[in-house]
């Protein structure tokens, strides 16, 4: 006999064949998160875990239709937006959030790598602060992300995401997450919302690459959204997701590694035990 149906989480965004990001992150992402997951496909990427080799944008009619097929049944309780492939889509998404009134919009903007590379054109960066972040619950960009949507040169350290994030904040109304801060063996998130600023701090951990990190990020926030976290519950615990995968990571032959999805709250609680087990506290 089944239970009752799991909070629903809607991705729209880009199919990854690699599966290590994209709406395949966000669909696992979900499941991990006891969240249904349901999809809207704004491109198709042939990607591997290296790079993009090409992609194939979906015409924005076939996106309102994926977006209207998709909330006629399903009731869907927050929405993680990612890659936008040109403006026409990121407008049709605009004009349907507007329909969708109350339900968590978190914006996911992949403009730049977590090197600063840039992955789209700036109209398309209009776009999606005109249509996208008056309307978002929270924004999730990277600080390159973060220094171009203010139109910010760069975004070197920790008061120039704070920069970035509280003038984004009071331009469009949006929370906005700043993430990638990596300095002095630290990793911090710093979130700008209308309460205040907050940092949150957690120790660099030392992989090698590791795909997907932030596309888990983001679609973690949305399922802790959608099963009723407030805001700030919602990042601390995805923080708290995303780093137990990081751990679980596999590793290729190449050393590139894929974030593990499946990592569930017992087995990190597991993982703990098993640790404190194995290296027992000094008695004095």
């Amino acid at each position: 006999m089944g239970g009752s149906f799991h909070p629903v989480c809607l991705t729209i965004g880009d199919s990854d064949s690699s599966g290590g990001s994209g709406i395949q992150a966000d669909l696992k992402t979900f499941m991990a998160l006891n969240c249904y997951g349901a999809s809207v496909v704004t491109a198709v990427m042939a990607q591997s875990l290296t790079g993009i080799h090409s992609q194939m944008p979906i015409p924005e009619g076939h996106v309102r239709a994926q977006l209207e097929a998709v909330s006629e049944s399903l009731p869907i309780k927050a929405i993680k937006i990612g890659y936008l492939p040109n403006a026409q889509v990121a407008r049709v998404v605009g004009r349907w959030l507007r329909e969708k009134p109350g339900i968590p919009v978190v914006v996911d903007p992949i403009i730049a790598t977590n090197k600063g590379i840039a992955l789209t054109q700036p109209e398309v960066i209009r776009a999606i602060c005109e249509e996208l972040l008056p309307r978002g619950t929270l924004a999730t960009p990277n600080r390159f992300e973060a220094a171009t949507l203010a139109g910010m040169e760069e975004c070197l350290d920790i008061a120039d995401m704070q920069a970035a994030a509280t003038q984004l904040l009071k331009r469009y109304g949006c929370p906005i997450l700043v993430t990638g801060g990596g300095f002095d063996g630290r990793h911090i998130d710093l979130l700008a919302a209308m309460d205040g600023v907050n940092h949150y701090e957690s120790p660099t951990i030392k992989r090698g690459k590791i795909i997907g990190t932030g596309c888990a990020h983001s679609g973690a926030i949305t399922a802790l959204l959608a099963k009723g976290d407030s805001l700030r519950e919602a990042i601390l615990d995805a923080k708290g997701y995303v780093t137990g995968a990081i751990h679980a990571a596999p590793e290729l032959p190449g050393g590139v590694g894929v974030i593990w999805h499946g990592i569930t709250v017992r087995e990190q609680v597991m993982a703990d035990v098993t640790a404190s087990a194995a290296n027992p506290p000094h008695q004095a």
